[in-house]
């Protein structure tokens, strides 16, 4: 039963990042295939949990005033994962952060897809929607790449731009529409989640700051 399992994951995640739309079709079909989304999306926290660790943050940059400079190396220090503690705080803390990604930016595309496509088009459910996020999400998997030097930050960047594109098709297949309806959908989903987590981050940056020099 593993060894199926096992293969149908496999063969699933080559058909998706090769954009075999039949691929796509049988994971919104498949109410099995939830448990496999759940893994890429853990998996994926993962990967950015330890992308996190390994990537140094830049604390000084030219042009800078002192002030900017204390704050800037306060918001890194916070940021810098140096003892076993706060590497499984990081890991934890990305894994947690994707599974919310993952189901605010389901949640963003069905209902947006949902009115594009119109009373007369394919009407999504949530968990259909998930499905087809979470393995549209599989190309960021590269991030485990990211401790490799020089090739393994590339290999990452790839992947996420790849990531784009296979969600583009979850989006086609989902809600039956055309490349540039589901580019539009993508695009309207990324912009809410980007403004959203602009004025998460800033918040954030600031407590942290304010606690750090308190």
């Amino acid at each position: 039963m593993l060894a199926v399992l096992q293969e149908s994951f496999w063969e699933r995640l080559a058909g998706v990042v090769s954009l075999k739309r039949p691929v796509y079709e049988a994971i919104q079909r498949d109410s099995e295939a939830t448990g496999q989304s759940w893994w890429i999306v853990v998996l994926l926290g993962l990967a950015n949990g330890i992308a996190w660790i390994v990537t140094p943050i830049v604390a000084v940059l030219p042009g800078m005033t002192d002030e900017m400079a204390r704050d800037v190396a306060a918001l890194a220090a916070a940021f810098t994962f140096d003892t076993t503690e706060r590497q499984i705080m990081a890991l934890v803390v990305a894994i947690l952060l994707t599974i919310l990604s993952w189901y605010l930016s389901s949640w963003l595309l069905r209902e947006i897809g949902n009115r594009v496509a119109g009373k007369g088009g394919r009407q999504v459910t949530t968990a259909e929607m998930r499905r087809l996020v979470a393995w549209g999400y599989s190309p960021t998997l590269a991030s485990f790449l990211v401790p490799i030097p020089v090739v393994g930050s590339l290999l990452a960047t790839l992947g996420a731009l790849w990531a784009f594109v296979t969600g583009v098709m979850a989006v086609r297949t989902a809600f039956g529409v055309g490349v540039w309806k589901a580019i539009g959908i993508e695009i309207a989903a990324f912009l809410f989640m980007l403004v959203l987590v602009v004025v998460l981050a800033v918040v954030l940056s600031t407590i942290i700051i304010a606690l750090s020099l308190a």
